[in-house]
């Protein structure tokens, strides 16, 4: 949807094309974890609010929360608990739902876009050279012609079907349920991580707020660690982690509604496509869908967004190799910590780049040993978690120091 955003403000009509459509109540093709908690890092919701302006406070009015990453933050990692000095590290927090409920609602009033509903493409149509897409026809004998495709299908996308993936499969799973808290302001946190450290911790759970006052409950695990389904079984799943934060709130907590449970959270990235063309591009899941417990996808798609635009702006034409350079990054990141859950296999994942997932594991530990116990190097990691600096400013915190 924000690709849709960014191609109106170049193209006087854009068809937003929608397997499902605006009414649907089971689970979204191109995006099944949709009940599952949805993180904005820092830099994603900077970009959202880039795209649309006045969406935080538009969220806030519909009963988003605002968090401080730091102050607000309970999170156990590999070392302990982070500490918690204030910091500029804000986000909201919301349900997926209310998310695209609201953005849905900006597009609606957008005269430029078009929303094509219940359309699965199944057969594309390419000049004689096939370096240029035509048209995509769908299974009921619809026919879509543009100059320009983008491909968000996510994760199942058509496109993706013929490609050839790389994949890393730690088994990973979570499931979700919203809760009630009785008198959540009096808990010492706004939300609370205790997270999956392989391979010696494969159980993992938080609670995060969400709108109108209920909050998302969580449980992950990783290789043989499954979470259950009932309720009974999530709370014994919740005692059983390493630290009681999680499982003592839930302790007085009112379950609403039922547990979800998602098991297919492979991140699995396009090595090969199947079709190339000069007026198609591949973003977010369709291009690189990430183990979704790390809370990057919807960071990188919104960031895809905006250098769709930049791209459009200054060059009037788009470019796969930028948005492959986008991906980059989070995917070593990602499959970097899932390969190191035992039994985690991988599929056409290079040599070098498995060594490179090594390296950064080895060096990311570093830099959490002492974010762990240094209030300063704590900050510096959650800016580069929430990508709102590089990699690089880890370096001085990851490498020995000298004299």
């Amino acid at each position: 949807m924000s690709a849709a955003h960014v191609l109106s403000q170049h193209f006087e009509r854009v068809l937003l094309v929608d397997r499902d459509g605006q009414d649907v109540a089971h689970e979204r093709q191109g995006v099944p974890q949709v009940d599952h908690l949805h993180v904005l890092m820092r830099r994603g919701w900077l970009a959202f609010n880039e795209l649309f302006q006045g969406i935080g406070e538009e969220l806030i009015r519909a009963g988003a929360a605002e968090v401080d990453w730091g102050t607000n933050c309970y999170w156990v990692g590999r070392f302990g608990a982070f500490p918690r000095p204030p910091s500029d590290i804000t986000s909201r927090l919301c349900s997926r739902r209310l998310l695209e409920k609201t953005v849905r609602a900006r597009l609606a009033s957008n005269p430029r876009i078009e929303l094509v509903e219940h359309f699965e493409a199944e057969t594309f149509r390419w000049d004689s050279s096939r370096s240029r897409l035509l048209a995509v026809k769908a299974r009921d004998g619809r026919d879509l012609e543009a100059s320009l495709f983008v491909d968000a299908s996510g994760r199942n996308g058509p496109f993706r079907s013929k490609a050839v993936l790389e994949k890393v499969d730690a088994r990973a799973s979570y499931a979700t349920c919203v809760v009630r808290i009785p008198h959540a302001e009096r808990l010492p946190f706004r939300q609370a991580y205790v997270q999956v450290c392989a391979p010696h911790h494969l159980r993992g759970g938080g609670i995060n707020p969400i709108e109108d006052g209920f909050h998302l409950a969580m449980m992950v695990g990783a290789g043989h660690e499954m979470p259950p389904g009932d309720k009974e079984g999530f709370l014994d799943y919740a005692r059983s982690l390493r630290d009681p934060c999680v499982a003592q709130v839930l302790s007085e907590a009112e379950f609403v509604g039922p547990i979800r449970c998602f098991r297919r959270m492979a991140g699995t990235r396009v090595l090969r496509p199947a079709f190339q063309a000069d007026n198609l591009v591949t973003v977010g899941d369709a291009l690189c869908a990430l183990n979704p417990v790390y809370g990057q996808g919807m960071t990188v798609s919104l960031l895809s967004a905006l250098e769709l635009g930049r791209q459009l702006a200054q060059e009037g034409r788009t470019s796969q190799k930028r948005f492959n350079e986008l991906v980059a990054g989070p995917w070593l990141t990602a499959a970097g910590e899932d390969l190191r859950v035992p039994g985690c296999t991988l599929e056409n994942v290079s040599v070098r780049e498995r060594l490179t997932m090594r390296f950064n594991s080895i060096l990311g530990d570093r830099v959490m040993l002492r974010a762990t116990f240094d209030p300063d190097a704590h900050q510096r990691a959650m800016r580069v978690l929430h990508m709102v600096d590089p990699p690089s400013a880890l370096l001085p915190l990851a490498l020995p120091r000298v004299g």
